[in-house]
């Protein structure tokens, strides 16, 4: 069974991954997708120690090379951001979700996905004069979507 967790406050630039309770660093995207239709996508492009990309389902494949990086928030900073945490084997009869270590039930679809923007956009000069492609702009969307007890959906920011 491996685990997933996201922290953050629902900015880029305050989120952390970890795998396992260790965080990770290198990733350049991420898509977690999680539905009572049975979708069951979790994949991720990361740079590994080797420099090289790699694309990765999260739950079945090994993650080669991958970049384990000390904590990035104190604890003190940590109170101020949610944690979002996915346990799974890749199945999705076997797949828990938590939010601050809270079990969630009656979830109707969870989606997640981040992708860093290309390095013109993160800042300096030459980012100012390069044309942006498509897919290079920074996103952090995270929606959760329950279902109520009158049987209608509410939607909710998981880092809102």
């Amino acid at each position: 069974m491996r685990e997933i967790s996201i922290e953050s406050n629902g900015s880029l630039e305050k989120t952390a991954v970890y795998i396992n309770g260790e965080q990770v660093g290198g990733i350049h995207q991420m898509m977690l997708h999680i539905s009572e239709d049975g979708d069951f996508d979790t994949i991720v492009v990361y740079e590994g120690t080797d420099k090289q990309m790699y694309t990765k389902n999260f739950f079945s494949d090994y993650l080669d090379n991958i970049k384990k990086v000390p904590p990035t928030f104190t604890e003190e900073e940590a109170e101020y951001l949610r944690l979002l945490t996915v346990t799974s084997d890749g199945s999705l009869e076997t797949t828990n979700v938590y939010i601050n270590e809270e079990p969630q039930d009656g979830i109707v679809d969870l989606l997640v996905q981040i992708q860093r923007g290309s390095p013109a956009q993160r800042g300096g000069i030459t980012g100012l004069f390069k044309k942006q492609e498509p897919g290079e702009q920074p996103i952090f969307r995270a929606e959760i979507q329950y279902r109520n007890e009158d049987d209608s959906i509410s939607t909710e920011l998981v880092f809102g």
